[in-house]
């Protein structure tokens, strides 16, 4: 998996380098800030949400209910027992299920709470200095008259497209 992510990021990388030199030499120096700062911004995410997830996996609030022996024997799953039955609701039923599940998951309430729950990799340390650092080098740009509007945003949409090209590649 970490080779496919690097040979597409890389690719991305050239493409860019490539498309650049063409263009010419702001083009280069527009691209290549706006994909640094961008792939900077995406690490720092993980890395904040992964923290996150840790913390919340440390404290018990998602709760993994298998054993030890069980994630060696059936890593698959093949042999786990359900303990209710699975019955077919019909679309009466489905419809109230449906509801109330919406009812309990969408209230302002709820919205607060996931909210706080989610802030500490919003504001992660990390995140934030990755967006101080996207916006300095933007006004390092605009004040040395080097910034380009059109390669900035084609730098930095290089990342997240990339991104979506390494999905397809790791769903096979």
């Amino acid at each position: 998996m970490k080779s496919r992510a690097f040979f597409v990021y890389f690719g991305a990388y050239l493409s860019l380098v490539v498309l650049s030199l063409v263009m010419g030499d702001l083009w280069l120096i527009n691209t290549q800030v706006a994909f640094i700062c961008s792939m900077i911004i995406i690490f720092a995410s993980f890395y904040s949400y992964k923290g996150m997830i840790e913390k919340s996996l440390e404290n018990g609030a998602i709760p993994d209910e298998r054993d030890e022996l069980d994630k060696i024997d059936d890593k698959f799953r093949l042999f786990e027992e359900e303990d209710e039955e699975e019955k077919e609701l019909s679309k009466e039923e489905f419809v109230k299920y449906y509801k109330e599940q919406r009812k309990r998951s969408s209230g302002i309430k709820q919205s607060i709470l996931n909210l706080f729950q989610s802030g500490r990799g919003f504001f992660n340390p990390f995140r934030l200095i990755a967006y101080v650092l996207l916006c300095v080098s933007i006004l390092f740009l605009i004040r040395n008259s080097m910034f380009l509007a059109i390669p900035f945003l084609i730098g930095i949409g290089a990342v997240p497209l990339s991104s979506l090209v390494l999905g397809f590649f790791l769903r096979e």
